[in-house]
């Protein structure tokens, strides 16, 4: 199932080797540790003083939106290394085969291969765009936290959420992201299923000739969840 895991990590670009790492983030473990409050969602984590301290040093005269992208991003890359940097890379046959399925998976209850990581996509396969309006970018993968309510590594699980990872590109020097963050469901338990773009295929190219090369896209959080189900449910039963 996996592919080259030697590719730039959003991670490593971001926050590897740096005082994130050595400082900030055991500061935050420390607090959520004293607090209590290991489980909570990106609200209450925005909330932490740690937390906003290393934003108020990082977006000093930063307009609104960079404070809107860092803080998920900052959210999901504390638990990366919380959870120990885990990658799960996925081959070109293997997302095809997940994208073009189109048997219904049922009951299944949503499980992660881990509390926090890393899904990296094939190259150039999936695309998206941040806003309607954007240029489309390649989707490098996803980020994922999903904790348990009592304890982090064991359900039940109230919510997932997620950070699309766009335009990671040899020689750019940052990327895009888009959360895509969701209650899990009552039904089914799972988001495997849905029909999620209306009026059209899910997961359908949008790209001009990207049907010459079998390209797929996503254009909503609906297809995200959706292809996040259909990911866990292959890793679970990989290493399950």
């Amino acid at each position: 199932m996996s592919e080259n895991t030697q590719r730039v990590q959003p991670y490593d670009l971001a926050f590897a080797g740096t005082p994130f790492e050595s400082e900030h983030f055991p500061l935050i473990e420390e607090d959520a540790e004293t607090r209590q409050v290991h489980g909570a969602g990106p609200a209450e984590f925005l909330m932490a003083a740690p937390v906003g301290a290393v934003l108020r040093d990082i977006l000093e005269g930063e307009e609104g939106t960079a404070a809107e992208q860092f803080g998920p991003l900052l959210y999901q890359a504390y638990h990366f290394w919380r959870f120990g940097h885990q990658v799960f890379a996925l081959d070109e046959s293997t997302v095809r085969a997940l994208l073009d399925d189109t048997e219904p998976i049922g009951e299944w209850q949503l499980t992660p291969p881990a509390p926090a990581g890393y899904i990296q996509l094939p190259r150039n396969l999936v695309w998206s765009r941040i806003e309607e309006d954007a240029r489309p970018e390649p989707v490098d993968g996803f980020f994922w936290t999903m904790l348990g309510e009592n304890d982090a590594e064991k359900p039940p699980y109230a919510r997932i959420d997620l950070l699309l990872v766009l335009g990671l590109l040899p020689g750019r020097p940052g990327f895009s992201v888009i959360p895509a963050n969701a209650d899990l469901p009552t039904e089914h338990g799972h988001f495997g299923d849905l029909d999620a773009r209306e009026g059209g295929v899910d997961f359908r190219n949008v790209l001009p000739g990207g049907e010459l090369q079998n390209l797929y896209a996503l254009v909503n959080t609906a297809e995200v969840l959706k292809l996040m189900s259909r990911v866990f449910r292959r890793l679970t039963q990989d290493h399950g």
